[in-house]
């Protein structure tokens, strides 16, 4: 019997607007952007977006031309037509989904609930950016690293709402409420301005997601003893902060 793909009712949030993208490089007439009108090195010819998401995770494509086509996808998505919306939020797909996967462990909640909560703050983040500085900010990691933000509100207030409960309900000791979790204690760190959301960003993908300094370097245009330099400072900052008793909630 042929397998039939579960409808996006069925789906999680997020594996709706994957397949939502999917849909949209299906058929004779893809969407797509024509590559090399954006950046020298990139195909010249139209790329369908789902093509389009390989090539801008491959370490060959440089910051600058991943850059260039991330802010063409802000502008046809702020233009209004929601195709390109739909777009945008597939391109990025693989840092929500490490966003959501970084923060499930410490929430509480639904999980349908985080992922609506990480992707309407990668919309509203969006929605934010200045469309005439679109080159100078690096678009991807702003965009993605505001996702995150999103998500750790939500996982704060259900973390505050189940100690409160736990108090009423005079339950004996209260749930290991997850504080300490590592994504968590970065947010506070820039909150609190230990840290920039960069050097938070840093930390959190080599430390804590596993990524090699040297694809960071790749994809930033930094150079890796910069880099090692760069997490040493921000890293000493927040152990620092930790023993100062600066983080505690």
């Amino acid at each position: 019997m042929p397998h039939r793909p579960a409808p996006l009712d069925a789906l999680d949030v997020l594996d709706a607007a994957d397949a939502a993208f999917r849909l949209l490089a299906a058929g004779p007439r893809p969407l797509g952007l024509h590559a090399s009108r954006l950046a020298p090195g990139l195909p010249d010819r139209l790329v369908p977006v789902t093509e389009l998401r390989v090539l801008l995770l491959h370490p060959a494509t440089g910051p600058a031309a991943r850059n260039a086509v991330w802010a063409e996808l802000v502008r046809r998505a702020r233009a209004g037509d929601p195709a390109w919306t739909v777009a945008l939020a597939g391109i990025a797909m693989p840092g929500l989904r490490r966003a959501v996967a970084s923060l499930a462990p410490a929430y509480r909640g639904d999980p349908a609930d985080l992922q609506s909560e990480v992707l309407a703050g990668f919309l509203s983040a969006m929605r934010a950016l200045d469309l005439d500085g679109l080159e100078e900010v690096p678009l991807a990691s702003r965009l993605c690293w505001a996702a995150r933000r999103a998500g750790e509100q939500l996982a704060f207030a259900d973390a505050a709402w189940a100690a409160r409960r736990s108090d009423l309900d005079d339950q004996g000791d209260a749930p290991d409420l997850p504080w300490g979790h590592p994504d968590l204690v970065l947010a506070r760190a820039v909150r609190r301005g230990v840290l920039t959301a960069g050097q938070a960003e840093l930390i959190g993908r080599n430390r804590l997601e596993g990524v090699p300094l040297s694809r960071i370097a790749a994809e930033t245009g930094t150079s890796h003893s910069a880099l090692c330099n760069r997490r040493k400072r921000a890293e000493t900052a927040i152990a620092a902060a930790i023993a100062a008793g600066e983080l505690t909630e």
